[in-house]
């Protein structure tokens, strides 16, 4: 059986700016990804040199595009947690989606 940390264990992500003054349109950025309790998966960027890829970016929204290249890679839905409380970003399931395809 697979589980879905396995599933999210690669961390390289591909993050898009739609920001004119970024200095950095798109950049390849490599995070540690963690299972928490509730549900939770926490991205943590790798290395300092992939904070300075985000902040190149200049304004964009990390979380919306972690929960877009998680649902891509396992199909279910995942919500944004933009007052994760710790290190890096935070995205948790959606119960709701999984309650709906067991009925």
């Amino acid at each position: 059986m697979i589980k879905l940390t396995d599933i999210l264990k690669e961390g390289k992500v591909l993050l898009q700016s739609k920001d004119r003054d970024a200095d950095s349109l798109s950049e390849i950025t490599d995070f540690l990804i963690h299972g928490k309790l509730h549900n939770v998966f926490q991205f943590i960027p790798r290395k300092s040199a992939d904070l300075d890829k985000i902040d190149s970016l200049g304004e964009i929204n990390v979380t919306e595009q972690l929960v877009k290249y998680a649902e891509k890679k396992t199909k279910i839905k995942f919500l944004p947690l933009y007052d994760f409380k710790g290190a890096g970003y935070g995205i948790q399931i959606d119960i709701d989606f999984i309650v709906k395809k067991l009925k």
